[in-house]
């Protein structure tokens, strides 16, 4: 336990508002204050709506992928947290969200076989210093006793897909990703990790080439989503 502590030293102030904590990641008034997807979502996005089922966009364009499953709603403290986590270098983070992925992927009772982070291209990889959706599927890995496979690789950097349209998006990543380490997916359920589901047109694109290359089903978990994503 020393030797764990001192490669991992216990959390002593909120992550947030940095208050000191005895245990966790958050006071109890910044864990109030997330925002998380609760009552009834589309059963293939994820996205929380109002009623039972599917959400409009699903039925009239449905995804690459079977199934989304994402703790929090994208908006105020948890919206901050990921951009800290995705351009400010705070791999904390990952262990904070991975701790709520796992536990709402675990709710799904998915037969997941394998863990497969969306990646990052060469050239922002370098920029960055780290993919933060690898850091999440590494963490879900530990937790979900799951192996994680580096199995798609970006072949192309594309344009970012914040300012764009969903249209946009879809054409921006067509032809992005390829499949490295085939033999890890062939036959496999792969659960396809993000930090946040928009449009789904990344996700999508993604599953779409595991399928391609013989995976048998493709779920995802991402920290957030929304219902105007």
């Amino acid at each position: 336990m020393i030797f764990l502590d001192l490669l991992f030293p216990p959390k002593t102030t909120c992550i947030i508002c940095k208050t000191a904590i005895k245990t966790g990641y958050l006071c109890d008034k910044c864990k109030s204050t997330l925002k998380f997807i609760e009552g009834n979502r589309c059963n293939i996005c994820g996205k929380p709506i109002d009623y039972e089922g599917t959400c409009p966009d699903c039925l009239e364009h449905g995804h690459e992928f079977k199934q989304n499953i994402s703790p929090f709603e994208y908006d105020g403290v948890v919206k901050d947290l990921i951009g800290r986590f995705k351009y400010f270098k705070e791999r904390e983070l990952a262990p904070f969200f991975a701790d709520y992925m796992a536990d709402a992927v675990k709710k799904m009772d998915w037969p997941i076989d394998v863990i497969v982070p969306v990646p990052l291209h060469k050239i922002r990889l370098d920029e960055r210093g780290y993919n933060q959706s690898e850091l999440l599927a590494r963490e879900l890995s530990y937790r979900l006793n799951i192996f994680m496979s580096k199995a798609l690789r970006r072949v192309r950097n594309t344009t970012t897909q914040t300012a764009l349209h969903k249209e946009e998006r879809i054409d921006n990543v067509k032809g992005a990703f390829k499949v490295t380490y085939k033999d890890t997916i062939v036959g496999k359920n792969a659960l396809l990790v993000d930090d946040v589901l928009t449009t789904g047109a990344t996700l999508d694109e993604c599953a779409k080439v595991l399928k391609e290359n013989w995976a048998k089903e493709v779920y995802v978990a991402t920290v957030a989503t929304g219902k105007n994503m």
